[in-house]
């Protein structure tokens, strides 16, 4: 859900989903001004913006009125999961600090994911394995003591369809709120080098990755990430 929400540019109304489903658990829902206010307040939003993405979840359908009953309905995660036809069973833990700062936190997930199959491929199975809330639903995986994994923002691109801007925007958001660490790699390049390896670059048609930093020339390097998120497997298939 997290990657369909990135790839189709529906942070805003994710973050009012998630905050409905920890708000009304039964799905069912009294959207009267008195809990306008509220999501206003929890959010940090406009009551204008918040109306605005409700109707946005009315119009994908992640919600219902019930005629019947007088209230909204909550689509389930699971039903939401069966329309899309999604298959994975990750899911992350969302709680009210996520929806404060939502972008960050899609941003720690996506790059989450490479991470971890990046450390299964290189990295040896440790015994300190991370957990969710609940021993039964592991699913998670860790490297040795911190290992970093190089994640290029390309690869992002190209595995999830989305921008590099975004691709960009989102790691630097969630390494702004702590959920994942960053690590800058450089080769240091001699006088002689800075003209050819800028020609390369333009011959290659490649953005610029030429840094001038403390007197010298450097070739800027993928980026290596550590994180420990954690996902878990629901044994109901209901995932974020």
């Amino acid at each position: 859900m997290c990657n369909w929400v990135v790839q189709n540019n529906s942070e805003n109304p994710f973050r009012l989903y998630v905050y409905l489903k920890l708000s009304y658990p039964s799905g069912k829902i009294h959207w009267d001004n008195y809990n306008i206010d509220c999501a206003s307040l929890t959010l940090c939003k406009t009551t204008k913006t918040v109306k605005s993405n409700f109707s946005r979840l009315e119009k994908l359908e992640w919600l219902h009125y019930d005629e019947d009953y007088q209230f909204y309905r909550l689509m389930s995660l699971e039903k939401i999961r069966q329309k899309y036809n999604w298959v994975s069973r990750r899911a992350y833990p969302f709680t009210y600090k996520d929806v404060t700062h939502i972008r960050a936190t899609l941003g720690a997930i996506i790059y989450t994911q490479p991470y971890k199959t990046y450390c299964r491929k290189h990295f040896k199975r440790s015994s300190n394995v991370l957990k969710s809330r609940s021993a039964d639903e592991t699913i998670t995986f860790s490297c040795d003591t911190k290992k970093y994994a190089e994640v290029s923002v390309l690869s992002i691109k190209e595995f999830f369809g989305i921008t590099i801007n975004k691709a960009v925007r989102l790691k630097q958001a969630a390494e702004r709120w702590g959920l994942i660490e960053v690590k800058k790699q450089y080769l240091k390049l001699q006088k002689n080098q800075v003209y050819a390896a800028k020609k390369g670059n333009e011959y290659r048609d490649e953005s610029q990755n030429i840094v001038f930093l403390n007197g010298s020339y450097y070739i800027q390097q993928i980026d290596k990430i550590y994180t420990e998120l954690y996902f878990k497997r629901r044994k109901k298939i209901e995932t974020l």
